[in-house]
Formats: C-alpha cells, sequence, structure tokens
C-alpha cells in the first residue's frame, strides 16, 4: 500500500478518539501549542488562511478565535468530518469551511491565494516535503506567511532522554490502548524520531523559497513552530 494511503487509512481509524489522544498524550499542553500557533502566524480579522492536515479542526479553531476566515482542510476524510460540529458549538462556523481530500502535494487551489497557511503535526507525514513546501508557497500571497507547528527534538538532553523514554515506551502503550489501535501509536514515535530537527527543517523551507525563516521551541523543544514568508 503506498505511504498516502496507509497514513489515510491509519488516521481514519483513530478519528472518534483523536481529540482525546490528543488531550491526554500532551497532558493538555496542546492547546497552549495551538494558540501559540494561530498568534505566530498573525492570524487576525481581515487575514484568509488555508489549514492543511487539519484533522478534526482545533487548529483551525485556534486560527478563527483571532478573527481569521480559515479553510480547513485533511487528506482524512473521517477526521475533517468532525470538525464543523466543533466549529457550531464554539459559533465560529461563520469563519471556517470545511473542504475534504486536499493533498498536501497537490493543493487545489489557486496561485496567491491566502494571507497564510498552516499545517501542525502533519508534515511528518507527507512523503515529498519539498513538493508540499512548493505548493504551501503558490498558494500564499507575495509576503505571505507559511507557519508550522510540528514534533522536534528537546534541547535540554537529560529531557531528551526522559522525553525519548516516554514516547517510544509509554505513548505507544496509552495511544494503542485508548484509541484501540497499537499499530497507529507505534508509528507516531518512529515518525517524530526520523523527523529533522530544528535547524534541518530550517533549511528545507528555505530551500524551497521563503525568506525570514525562524523557529521557536515550547515545552523544552517538544514542539517547535517555524515560519517562513513568501
Amino acid at each position: 500500500m503506498p505511504q498516502g494511503e496507509k497514513v489515510q487509512s491509519m488516521f481514519a481509524s483513530i478519528a472518534g478518539r483523536y481529540d482525546l489522544l490528543n488531550h491526554v498524550l500532551s497532558f493538555g499542553l496542546d492547546f497552549y501549542w495551538w494558540w501559540r500557533m494561530a498568534r505566530l502566524a498573525g492570524a487576525r480579522p481581515g487575514t484568509r488562511f488555508l489549514d492543511v492536515a487539519a484533522g478534526t479542526g482545533d487548529s483551525s479553531v485556534a486560527l478563527a478565535r483571532r478573527g481569521a476566515e480559515v479553510v480547513s482542510t485533511d487528506f482524512t476524510h473521517a477526521m475533517l468530518r468532525l470538525g464543523p460540529a466543533k466549529f457550531r458549538e464554539k459559533r465560529l462556523a461563520d469563519r471556517i469551511w470545511a473542504s475534504s481530500g486536499a493533498d498536501a502535494q497537490r493543493l487545489p487551489f489557486r496561485d496567491s491565494s491566502f494571507d497564510g497557511v498552516t499545517i501542525c503535526y502533519g508534515i511528518r507525514n507527507v512523503e515529498d516535503r519539498a513538493r508540499a513546501f512548493a505548493e504551501f508557497r503558490r498558494v500564499l500571497r507575495p509576503g505571505g506567511r507559511l507557519t508550522v507547528l510540528e514534533f522536534s527534538t528537546p534541547v535540554i538532553p537529560v529531557f531528551r532522554g526522559l522525553y525519548r523514554w516516554y514516547s517510544l515506551r509509554l505513548l505507544p502503550r496509552i495511544g494503542g490502548w485508548i484509541s484501540g489501535d497499537p499499530s497507529a501509536y507505534a508509528y507516531l514515535p518512529e515518525s517524530i524520531r526520523t523527523f529533522p530537527a530544528q535547524a534541518d527543517l530550517a533549511r528545507e523551507i528555505e530551500g524551497a523559497g521563503f525568506n525570514e525563516v525562524r523557529w521557536t521551541n515550547f515545552s523544552g523543544g517538544i514542539v517547535a513552530i517555524h515560519c517562513g514568508r513568501r
């Protein structure tokens, strides 16, 4: 099975418990990370964002709460279809539009359509990151900002060891128990382990033609937010 289909099938299998798993496995820090992402992305009234790999839409909610209009899209329909009820519950349905079936490597949007593009915890699952970054740049307006929130490499050696133990030993067991799909949460720590460190990811983004590329570490580098401007 191609990598894209494997990822799609895996996320479809855990969609119903995805939000609970995020909150439990991050000890509730996921809310804080989304909030910081939306601020660094520059979301505000009058801006239009494309939220790629939006999953069940929490990242889209964070952007819309700051006043932005958001197109919330994901490769896995089973994840994205859970978003609209959440948007209505939070009274943000007039600012967020769900668009299913969008592959980050082949976005179905016109050139220069958005003030900002965000992707949270999704770039690890993209088979060809260079192609995705090129697509993000294509749909951004001149001066628009790309914001990438992703698991990264803890910067404190002792903390890095503890986090490695948690992600490789404990996280798969808890995730597999709650989700009912142990394979999905065996994939997660492995995908984090093989993902580029902060400086390496910044170079990839720069290589796609973005300027002013910077990153900010959060929670000791468990996650990092990279920003670049078209």
